[in-house]
């Protein structure tokens, strides 16, 4: 494919640089089988679908601009040739590179900047005198960028031949979008893709724990002028420090299911070695600890302890123990009738904690945990984790599928294994809390005017945190309220007929999948593994 589109490319345009025929077969290849299986349904472009999209492309009205902004510094010009041909090879038209020489000393480096520059008029190359740092550096690129959308492409990166189409596409159709950002891949020493990232929908509770958007981000102009420039204090994170600067001004932001950037791990990459650029770490905590003073949100934050680096506990201040009641349920039977029953006889009751009668609380501080997320105001629900006797998970997040039962992911792993994205092991967001083990704000409840009793069972608390999503809440999964439980079989959903009930009420939610899951990750298995079904995207 890509053999083609060179082809094409290059008969139609002028470059110094052209891929030989092994390299363009390692760029759609895998170091995973798996993944390897998964590029092949889901990663190809053929030439006629590049040229279908180019021509489609050239068809629309008020197309948007994209400035793609990318700092140099002492860059491999083989990885450098690679990351710009990524760009010149676009199936979209309109864009411009804008280069940015950090003070290169490496003469490789500059002379492959000057000749590629020389050969494309769309490649800007502006040049440092001395090294500024990145931001410095990103900020002039900023500067430089004519576009009304700003991308950025780190100078080893490459991006898929479709992911300016794919970006403007989804601009097109929903014009007011912000931000957008995609899944991505890795490149592997080898050159080869692997380590997929298939990403949740906006999650801003999850961005407090990760910077899980990462690569590829494009923001609107405009937007980039109201947050400013990059901050020099957030070297190394700035780009989690400009995600939640950003989530202030309460963007609209999309998340594009497709694979349009390939990150690449070698020996200086952090990428690799996590240890390579300790200081991103620091400077990510400094970014959330201002994200969360900004906010007036009172919090610490650390690293969580046995994960891979750049996963973040924040500890809320807790909520006052007066404010919330407990709700103990011997049975999900006529569940919203409970529910709703104990919010009216509490009316002091801020917060209701609802829990099965096999499920304990671990630590002391569990249930103030649990109830401490709800002093966002943007979130009303939260639930917890839930192991069994054996430290097995019982319950680490829900999952909504289209046949109305939600999929417990990771049930039965120990609870310390190494998740998928780490999600297991962080505060993230989700569509759906544990009936055994939730919490409610009353603001909420009132809003929605209580739990819809025509439900029987625990399908009245779905219904209730779809609807609470549809209003724009958001419902959080916290790992540090920990539970245990002597029963497996504590998910006790319902009748068919509530089930029936569930999926005819939210047929085109659950059509369309849940956000904070991903379509390409797997509904039928609790690994989180690939999915290798077309999804109805």
């Amino acid at each position: 494919m890509l053999k083609q589109i060179t082809k094409w490319f290059n008969r139609n345009n002028t470059s110094t640089y052209q891929p030989s025929e092994v390299e363009l077969k390692r760029w759609a290849s895998s170091e995973w089988i798996e993944y390897q299986a998964w590029l092949f349904h889901h990663g190809f472009l053929t030439l006629h679908a590049w040229q279908q999209l180019y021509y489609d492309a050239l068809s629309w009205q008020n197309r948007p601009f994209f400035s793609i902004i990318t700092p140099v510094f002492n860059t491999d010009p083989q990885y450098l040739r690679e990351c710009i041909y990524s760009v010149q090879i676009q199936s979209y038209p309109d864009w411009e590179l804008c280069l940015i020489d950090d003070g290169s000393q490496n003469l490789e480096t500059l002379n492959c900047l000057q000749t590629l520059v020389a050969s494309y008029s769309r490649l800007r190359l502006y040049r440092f005198d001395e090294n500024q740092g990145i931001c410095k550096a990103t900020n002039q690129g900023i500067l430089m960028a004519r576009g009304n959308y700003i991308a950025f492409l780190d100078h080893d990166d490459r991006l898929a031949p479709n992911a300016l189409y794919s970006v403007a596409n989804e601009i097109r159709k929903q014009p007011q979008t912000d931000v957008l950002y995609s899944d991505r891949d890795m490149i592997s020493p080898n050159n080869l893709r692997y380590m997929h990232l298939f990403k949740p929908s906006w999650s801003p509770e999850t961005l407090l724990s990760s910077n899980y958007i990462g690569h590829f981000v494009v923001y609107r102009r405009a937007l980039m002028q109201q947050i400013g420039q990059l901050d020099v204090a957030m070297e190394g994170s700035q780009d989690h420090d400009l995600i939640l600067r950003a989530s202030l001004l309460k963007p609209s932001v999309k998340h594009i299911p497709q694979v349009l950037y390939h990150w690449r791990q070698h020996e200086q990459s952090i990428a690799l070695q996590h240890e390579a650029k300790i200081y991103v770490y620091e400077a990510s905590m400094n970014a959330i600890r201002k994200n969360l003073k900004q906010r007036n949100i009172l919090a610490t934050v650390e690293e969580v302890p046995n994960l891979w680096r750049g996963h973040y506990r924040i500890r809320l201040n807790h909520i006052a123990l007066e404010s919330y009641k407990i709700l103990t349920l011997h049975s999900f039977t006529n569940y919203a009738i409970q529910v709703n029953r104990e919010f009216e006889r509490e009316l002091d009751c801020d917060y209701l904690i609802i829990l099965g009668s096999n499920i304990q609380a671990i630590e002391t501080d569990t249930l103030a945990e649990l109830v401490s997320w709800l002093q966002i105001e943007e979130v009303a629900i939260s639930t917890g984790k839930i192991l069994n006797f054996q430290d097995k998970l019982v319950h680490a997040g829900l999952v909504q599928r289209p046949n109305g039962q939600p999929l417990s992911i990771y049930k039965n792993f120990p609870e310390n294994t190494s998740s998928y994205m780490a999600f297991t092991s962080i505060v993230r967001n989700v569509s759906t809390p544990h009936p055994a083990c939730c919490v409610i704000k009353r603001k909420l409840w009132e809003q929605l005017e209580g739990l819809n009793t025509d439900y029987s069972s625990a399908y009245a608390l779905f219904d209730f945190a779809l609807r609470s999503l549809a209003i724009n809440y958001r419902i959080v999964y916290t790992p540090f309220a920990r539970f245990k439980t002597n029963s497996e079989q504590i998910l006790q959903i319902g009748p068919k007929s509530d089930c029936q009930r569930f999926i005819e009420q939210w047929a085109i939610w659950l059509k369309q999948g849940d956000p904070y899951y991903n379509p390409y990750l797997s509904l039928e298995l609790v690994d989180m593994g690939l999915n290798l079904k077309i999804p109805n995207l």
